[in-house]
């Protein structure tokens, strides 16, 4: 589990995010996390990792990924799953209801994004919304 608090003078990264305080992780974490893989099994995620990571030789681009499967394509559902799938993670862990340390123990965040990077902020772009995947970006960015 993971409690936010206040950002305080002492002890904290230069950074607008709240300092994270981490305990160690919990079953209700695992727990968490076992819902969160069947959930990803449900939608199609794990296949569109799999697209992601051994259908192109490098990380694609939006225009790359919308050639080789059309927005109306199972496959194209199957990534956006997956990308739904570690912002909903990210999210869980930015707002200190999953442990940060299990999830990069249990998950490639750092590789999924940089998989990903060039597909999530052309949708930001696209959409005019640069929130989109912001909590993957972060979490990601975290990683050690």
């Amino acid at each position: 589990m993971t409690d936010t608090i206040a950002a305080q003078n002492t002890l904290t990264r230069p950074t607008d995010d709240p300092r994270i305080v981490t305990t160690p992780p919990s079953t209700a974490d695992a727990q968490l996390i076992l819902q969160l893989m069947q959930v990803n099994a449900s939608t199609g995620a794990n296949e569109g990792w799999q697209l992601l990571l051994h259908g192109f030789e490098t990380p694609p681009t939006r225009t790359q990924l919308l050639r080789k499967y059309p927005r109306e394509s199972a496959e194209y559902g199957q990534i956006q799953a997956f990308l739904g799938g570690c912002e909903t993670m990210a999210t869980f862990v930015r707002q200190g209801i999953l442990n940060e340390a299990l999830v990069h123990d249990v998950f490639w965040i750092a590789g999924a994004w940089k998989r990903s990077e060039k597909i999530c902020k052309a949708m930001r772009k696209e959409a005019g919304e640069p929130r989109i995947m912001e909590n993957f970006e972060w979490l990601a960015n975290r990683a050690t």
